[in-house]
């Protein structure tokens, strides 16, 4: 008679203190461990399954067992609200409407401006603005002439994302350092760019690639990061996926750069000076996103080296940085840093209610507080101005994300300083739905502050990414012109 075989003992179901310690053990890797409250129910597997993807490929098929993932998808969808709670609308003014609202310049299909900086180009008494315009793939100067606004176009670039000013070659004229991005969404390819616009004489620009093949590229700034009295580079590279990089090149003279590496991450925002620590040497603060989302500085030290110091850390991976200004908010003399959370492009695209804005207090030696602004939709930038003349700093924020079929959602608010440093949030005059970037100042000579925004159609561009075909076809045969810029005047 033929010996049978025991069957198998089945594997007992893990208990629910075994799953988070798992949850733990993996996740904490790479980022902190997300609460199951910052997604709704049904958002959960797709993003658990695309955490297990990127776990894969960077540590290989058997750090994350089929069956641990399981788990934690059913631990984050078993944990998770159905909905996420709504943020409440913003309190109603008791002052007089602080703008006027006009549209200025010209239309087009999708707008989608990236990024606006007031500046001197042509050394005139013309009010100008540099633009990076990335559904024309253009750079282009808005000039203010009289009662006309008047648009040309600078130099063809793929995806214009951030723009500096410097005389760069030291002729006398103010040339343009342009960062190119390279592609959406984020990716491991290496096609950022950084191009010099080099004034001419007859006031136009040659452009020249300074530095290729790197991460994608969200900003370079021309400084002298050495104090040796020549211009350097210095560059943040988003990148995507794991890949990224903050570095500097340093001028050699004849057209020769060295360059050092200061950070290998994804995420990085963008790339700040400022003397942080009042030592009279050039530091620099950059705010990362990705799942690290963290604010860190580069304090020079001797030869050339800088010492990297994180000042703050969100409070999970999901937090979505965004934007950031180095600015003194609360007028005592030191650099304080304003930043904002509000991107929703990695995972769940909807809006989430822990965007909002936020700065850090410089309370000496390189430690900062956090104070909490307001929390507010998709904000993708703010600045710090007094926008009701009452001699302290509100700021101005801007959304590219958020529940546009809701008309009580704006593109703009403000946040109303008490002169404490504690704030009210009201809705600013601004319809279009979508506000990237914008600048802040009299840019009528009247005294008071105004506003000029750029358009940026992030809905258009959800919609193109979805699998709603309908949808899709309807945004391509969609002939309507949209409004550009929108500028708001201090009344």
């Amino acid at each position: 008679m033929a010996c049978q075989q025991a069957p198998a003992a089945e594997k007992q179901p893990r208990d629910l203190k075994t799953i988070i310690g798992l949850i733990n053990q993996h996740c904490s890797v790479c980022h902190k461990v997300p609460s199951p409250a910052l997604l709704p129910k049904q958002d959960w597997p797709y993003v658990i399954e695309i955490m297990g993807t990127f776990s894969h490929e960077k540590f290989g098929p058997d750090y994350l067992p089929k069956d641990v993932l399981t788990d934690i998808t059913a631990y984050y969808y078993g944990s998770s609200p159905t909905e996420l709670p709504k943020l409440p609308y913003n309190i109603e003014s008791e002052k007089q409407p602080l703008f006027e609202v006009a549209d200025i310049g010209i239309t087009s299909k999708i707008p989608f401006i990236s990024h606006i900086k007031r500046t001197n180009i042509f050394n005139k008494k013309n009010l100008e603005f540099l633009i990076c315009d990335v559904e024309k793939k253009q750079i282009t100067l808005l000039t203010k002439m009289q009662n006309d606004w008047k648009e040309q176009k600078i130099a063809d670039i793929e995806i214009p994302i951030y723009t500096d000013v410097v005389d760069y070659d030291n002729d006398g004229d103010m040339d343009i350092i342009a960062t190119n991005l390279g592609e959406f969404p984020p990716s491991k390819n290496m096609v950022g760019e950084v191009f010099l616009l080099r004034q001419t004489k007859n006031g136009t620009f040659e452009k020249q690639s300074l530095v290729k093949g790197i991460p994608r590229a969200i900003e370079a700034r021309a400084v002298d990061v050495d104090s040796d009295q020549d211009i350097d580079l210095i560059v943040a590279a988003f990148g995507g996926k794991g890949i990224g990089e903050i570095f500097w090149l340093e001028n050699q003279g004849n057209n020769k750069q060295i360059k050092h590496s200061l950070l290998n991450l994804s995420g990085a925002l963008n790339i700040t000076p400022t003397d942080l620590n009042k030592d009279g040497k050039m530091d620099f603060v950059s705010l990362i996103s990705q799942e690290h989302e963290m604010i860190v500085a580069f304090i020079a030290t001797e030869n050339k080296q800088f010492k990297m110091q994180v000042l703050s850390r969100a409070p999970h991976p999901m937090f979505g940085s965004t934007g950031m200004q180095i600015t003194d908010m609360d007028k005592d003399g030191d650099q304080d840093i304003l930043f904002t959370n509000g991107d929703a492009f990695d995972t769940q695209m909807d809006p989430k209610p822990y965007h909002g804005v936020q700065w850090l207090e410089n309370m000496g030696d390189l430690r900062f507080a956090f104070h909490d602004i307001g929390r507010s939709y998709g904000v993708a930038k703010a600045i710090a101005g007094d926008i009701d003349g009452d001699g302290d700093n509100d700021v101005v924020a801007s959304s590219f994300i958020n529940f546009w079929e809701d008309k009580n959602r704006a593109s703009m608010v403000w946040f109303e300083n008490d002169g404490h440093q504690n704030f009210k949030q009201h809705n600013l005059p601004s319809s279009p739905p979508g506000i990237v970037s914008f600048e802040l100042g009299d840019f009528t000579g009247d005294g008071k502050i105004d506003i000029l925004a750029g358009i940026c159609r992030f809905d258009i561009l959800k919609t193109l990414m979805s699998n709603n075909e309908n949808a899709i076809k309807s945004v391509h045969q969609n002939k309507t012109s949209e409004t550009r810029f929108i500028l708001l005047r201090g009344k």
